[in-house]
């Protein structure tokens, strides 16, 4: 028997980039911008706050500052969320990037231990027990407050979220900009 000839089906080509390639871009590009800005912001530390640099930390600090407000930029609306990746889940709703909170965590942690190490007055080695626990007190501490606006704000875990990485950040840079502890 001889097979029975199909008519070639025509190629139809894609004009726009896949839904693949959508979601994949912005969190690779928000996660190299976070590490660009993490590896500015240590050396714009040290120079800020032990003068080690001479007057480059300034350069330091100027791609710390692009990079971060770079990656605030980039944060997708919830909308932009529903078009690239199907359904809403509640984690989805109010959960932001994990890049953003692996960058606040980072950066909350370095300006948090340099505080405590100068709180010690250089007493204590920089890795040494009382600075790592007064270190782990002071983010638990942090933490609480963001849990306590979610329950005082009904719920409502994007305004806790903002909260945390305003607690974390804000305060040990007042902290350290006015030299406060030296």
């Amino acid at each position: 028997m001889v097979p029975k000839r199909q008519t070639p089906q025509a190629i139809e080509e894609r004009g726009t980039v896949g839904a693949g390639y959508a979601r994949l871009f912005w969190p690779v590009l928000r996660g190299m911008v976070s590490i660009v800005a993490l590896c500015a912001s240590a050396p714009f530390l040290a120079g800020l706050l032990f003068e080690v640099y001479g007057g480059r930390w300034v350069a330091a600090g100027i791609v710390f500052a692009l990079a971060s407000l770079a990656l605030i930029a980039m944060i997708p609306k919830s909308e932009a969320l529903l078009a690239i990746g199907g359904e809403r889940t509640a984690m989805r709703r109010w959960l932001p990037p994990w890049s953003l909170v692996i960058y606040v965590a980072i950066l909350s942690l370095e300006l948090n231990w340099a505080c405590v190490f100068f709180w010690f007055s250089r007493r204590f080695a920089f890795f040494s027990v009382p600075v790592i626990t007064v270190t782990g007190s002071i983010l638990a501490f942090y933490a609480a407050i963001a849990l306590l606006v979610a329950r005082l704000s009904g719920g409502n875990w994007r305004i806790a979220a903002v909260v945390f990485a305003f607690v974390l950040i804000v305060p040990p840079i007042i902290v350290l900009r006015l030299g406060l502890l030296w």
